[in-house]
């Protein structure tokens, strides 16, 4: 009596793809085809992953480099967690990826790069990495100095930095003021008192009363010059004060929150008064 043949899955190899430690050397970056795709045609490309120095380990400030051998890179995609890309290119014949920008300090890039191999069959290799911390930081004081606070209708924002901010165009890409009532301005670039570097937002019109403002510097990884990175985001979120109603007109007052009892919850430009009666006013007595 025969037995009627046996029927076997077709053997499809699974893509492993390795964990790189926190600094990082050139390694291989493992290829594989999707689920259900032909086998690839030929051998297949071996992709490594370095740095554009040479160097042993992915520092803060190093270019990254992908290297092809046995095929060419068609693309390569390199994102931070946010989804930003790091922009780069290709050079030497395809087999050469560098990117353009310096990786940024305790960050985790995620690597795609794909591949076409002498016998026009095509793969992709994915590998991740987190760069070491920076030896150096720049850090910044936000002015208004408190959050939920007022501010005066002619206030201008300002960060001020704790050192030198040599690359301004840098930073400035990763500042940005929003309001709910579309209040438009620039930056001004300039010095404190003490001649510490300082960028201030100045509006193009008189703040409104009553406008709810945010200040955000995504600035967590960007390269402030001299060596130095940013390893935080600043956020700040304040209202501007109606101006005062009493003998010292003109200047402004500070936000009240109305209770019972009512309490002063920020002080304004012109000092403590716990004599209040209502949001921005001020009573004398």
């Amino acid at each position: 009596m025969s037995l009627p043949p046996s029927r076997r899955r077709p053997f499809r190899p699974r893509c492993a793809v390795p964990a790189l430690a926190l600094a990082v050397g050139a390694g291989t970056l493992t290829a594989c085809g999707g689920v259900g795709e032909p086998a690839p045609q030929g051998d297949p490309v071996k992709v490594a992953l370095g740095t554009a120095s040479g160097t042993g380990a992915v520092q803060a400030g190093d270019r990254l480099r992908v290297t092809a051998k046995g095929g060419v890179l068609t693309e390569v995609t390199v994102t931070d967690p946010r989804g930003q890309r790091l922009p780069g290119g290709l050079g030497n014949g395809g087999t050469v990826w560098t990117s353009r920008a310096k990786a940024a300090p305790d960050t985790k890039y995620s690597i795609v790069a794909r591949t076409k191999n002498a016998q026009g069959g095509v793969g992709a290799a994915k590998e991740s990495l987190t760069t070491a911390k920076a030896a150096r930081l720049n850090t910044l004081t936000l002015g208004p100095g408190s959050p939920d606070t007022a501010v005066g209708a002619r206030r201008s924002l300002a960060l001020t930095f704790d050192f030198p901010v040599t690359d301004r165009a840098a930073v400035e890409r990763r500042l940005s003021v929003t309001s709910d009532r579309r209040t438009t301005g620039s930056w001004h670039w300039g010095k404190d008192r003490s001649g510490r570097d300082r960028v201030d937002w100045r509006p193009a019109q008189q703040w409104k009363a009553g406008t709810n403002v945010t200040l955000r510097a995504a600035l967590d990884g960007v390269y402030s010059g001299g060596g130095r990175y940013f390893a935080d985001d600043y956020d700040l979120n304040f209202t501007i004060g109606r101006s005062c109603t009493d003998s010292d007109i003109g200047r402004d007052c500070g936000k009240v929150q109305v209770s019972d009892p009512v309490e002063v919850t920020a002080p304004s430009e012109r000092g403590e008064d716990n004599r209040t009666t209502g949001i921005g006013d001020w009573h004398d007595g």
